[in-house]
């Protein structure tokens, strides 16, 4: 005989879940900001399953980013779910963990740390939006067995709602972001090649209307500096050409063995402050690499070390250069920002750049060959950036 109790729970239990599937369509199908949308369905997670905590992952390119998480779970943001994540993602298979304590997973570890953090039974669904896995949201629970198969079925067809809002956010942030980065690219520009150029209108404004009141030391040195503002002009642009050049896939490499020594002479030579350049390398040294791309590579490294420090160090062993230098250094935060292009590790505008050098000093020596990395400096203050052949 059917039980009328049993059937009337579960109809109000299935119109609670339409309710707020639906609410949760109407908040976020308009939304364009990532940070709200993170937040209803981390709202929504919270009012469809009984759950101690949770969290959203999203990944950029094969990076896992932790996106959202409940306040509790903060403690536990940097490890045991790391690896649940990133297995549902590459499967596009959701996980549910009955009892972390006891049973296996295909994640040992993940499943060892989590217990050790308290969690005992965890969902993890996949978000996956026009057939590409973008992450993966996860809740989890600090007793055993709290989540049955409807509590998977449920947070499955959430995870299936919101995937393409989360992305179309994601997307949004990104553009902004991307728009943001050329209006102040432009910005930069802009100034950097105002500069020179109104260094050498001046001068030569001044020469051509006072060059029979002017002596002939005075002459030379505006004619100096005109020439140092004509260098400077010259850079920016070979920068903003390289930079095409690199955008369009043009730049190949010609690898044979290279003398380092006669290389790094050539850096040097090349370089803002040529006398500010000190070379260590053994005699005979050769690598195998593009000469150009090399030189060329490293004049940005340098250059970049002689803009914030005014003198370094190349240090070439078998397989590596250092360029070191004794300046304000990079943080160790900043260390994979700078070779993002378009961004500095300063705000200090006193100092000429555009935030290109190092984004193609890095791209030129991978085409040569050489992972560009910087790295802690043995003593004292500074940066210390090593470009490695393995």
């Amino acid at each position: 005989m059917t039980n009328p109790t049993g059937s009337i729970d579960r109809y109000e239990r299935l119109l609670e879940v339409q309710t707020l599937m639906a609410r949760v369509s109407r908040e976020i199908g308009p939304a364009l900001d990532l940070d709200r949308v993170l937040r209803t369905v981390l709202d929504a997670l919270r009012e469809l399953v009984p759950c101690d905590g949770g969290c959203i992952t999203l990944f950029e390119g094969d990076t896992l980013v932790l996106a959202a998480t409940y306040p509790s779970y903060e403690l536990h943001a940097e490890g045991e779910e790391v690896s649940f994540a990133r297995r549902v993602w590459t499967t596009m298979t959701s996980i549910h963990a009955r009892d972390l304590a006891v049973e296996e997973t295909a994640e040992p570890l993940a499943a060892k740390r989590a217990h050790a953090a308290g969690i005992r039974s965890l969902l993890c669904v996949p978000l996956i939006c026009l057939g590409e896995p973008i992450g993966a949201m996860t809740v989890f629970a600090s007793q055993p067995d709290v989540f049955d198969a409807e509590h998977l079925l449920l947070v499955e067809g959430l995870a299936s709602q919101v995937a393409g809002t989360i992305e179309s956010a994601r997307r949004y942030r990104m553009i902004t972001e991307l728009e943001v980065l050329k209006s102040d690219f432009i910005a930069r520009v802009s100034h950097e090649l105002r500069t020179p150029i109104t260094i050498m209108s001046g001068f030569l404004s001044t020469l051509l209307s006072h060059h029979d009141d002017l002596d002939h030391e005075t002459r030379r040195g505006m004619l100096e500096r005109v020439d140092v503002a004509t260098s400077r002009l010259s850079g920016l642009i070979d920068q903003l050409l390289m930079l095409s050049r690199l955008e369009a896939g043009v730049v190949a490499a010609t690898v044979e063995p290279v003398d380092a020594i006669a290389a790094l002479e050539e850096v040097r030579r090349q370089s803002i402050n040529p006398s500010q350049v000190e070379i260590v390398c053994d005699e005979g040294l050769r690598l195998v690499t593009d000469r150009s791309l090399l030189v060329r590579g490293l004049g940005f490294v340098v250059d970049n070390a002689l803009k914030y420090a005014g003198s370094c160090r190349i240090i070439a062993t078998g397989n590596a250069i250092e360029v070191i230098d004794h300046g304000p250094g990079i943080a160790p935060s900043q260390r994979s920002r700078v070779f993002e292009r378009f961004t500095r590790a300063t705000d200090d505008t006193s100092i000429a750049g555009m935030g290109i050098g190092l984004p193609i000093a890095r791209t030129l020596l991978a085409a040569a060959g050489a992972d560009l990395t910087i790295e802690d400096v043995d003593s004292g203050q500074g940066c210390r950036v090593v470009a490695r052949w393995v």
